[in-house]
């Protein structure tokens, strides 16, 4: 099942299905639901290169630190084929841009989150989906994660997502702002839990039965997992 609407200049995507990442969900045969934001010239784009899909995360991507190519973990050729394909499956039902819905299927949305654990930002900047949307979805999911580069910009989001951030400074910096922080890092940050579904930690558990990466609203310490 996938619901779409463009926001912007941005194509939304929630799709509700099983995922083969172990992190993600330990069950092949659950459904989840993902979310994704692609950019109009990312939709408009008929050049096949990986590295000119990735380059134009414009709109979708903002400025996240890791949107130049090579540097974001789903800059890989698998995530680069599987986002193609869903992109070309949405474009024989709108083939172009002026075609997609903008109305946003509020009511379908939080009734395809219902008890069902929610990724949000699974590709691209979650933050970009509607604030309200997300909320309500939220409140009748069974869990959910949302990771976001724009916590020092825009902070009614930390109850909901977690802080993006690299090091011990920001970690800080977010904690003040009112945020929760999952870090990315270079090394053991002391004081923060390493993410029990990191490959460093054993993967002790997966991001849909963790529950710890829930934004503020959980009252938990801040999280790091080493740079993959």
């Amino acid at each position: 099942m996938r619901i779409i609407f463009k926001l912007k200049d941005t194509l939304q995507v929630f799709r509700l299905g099983v995922t083969s990442n172990e992190k993600i969900s330990s069950s092949k045969t659950v459904d989840i639901v993902q979310s994704y934001t692609f950019s109009k010239k990312q939709f408009e784009l008929d050049a096949k290169g990986m590295k000119d899909f990735f380059s134009v995360a414009d709109s979708n991507c903002l400025d996240c630190p890791f949107n130049e190519f090579g540097k974001c973990y789903t800059h890989k050729f698998n995530q680069y084929v599987g986002f193609k394909s869903m992109l070309k499956s949405i474009k024989k039902e709108y083939p172009t841009w002026d075609d997609l819905p903008t109305e946003i299927p509020t009511d379908s949305l939080v009734d395809m989150a219902r008890d069902k654990y929610v990724r949000f930002g699974t590709y691209g900047e979650p933050s970009l989906h509607p604030f309200d949307v997300v909320s309500m979805m939220v409140s009748v999911a069974k869990s959910h994660t949302g990771y976001t580069h724009q916590w020092d910009k825009d902070d009614k989001w930390n109850q909901l997502f977690m802080a993006s951030t690299h090091n011990l400074f920001d970690v800080n910096k977010a904690k003040n702002k009112g945020w929760r922080s999952f870090a990315v890092t270079e090394e053991t940050i002391e004081g923060l839990v390493n993410c029990p579904a990191s490959a460093e930690s054993g993967k002790k558990t997966s991001c849909d039965s963790c529950n710890l990466c829930a934004g503020a609203s959980k009252k938990a310490k801040d999280i790091y997992i080493l740079k993959h």
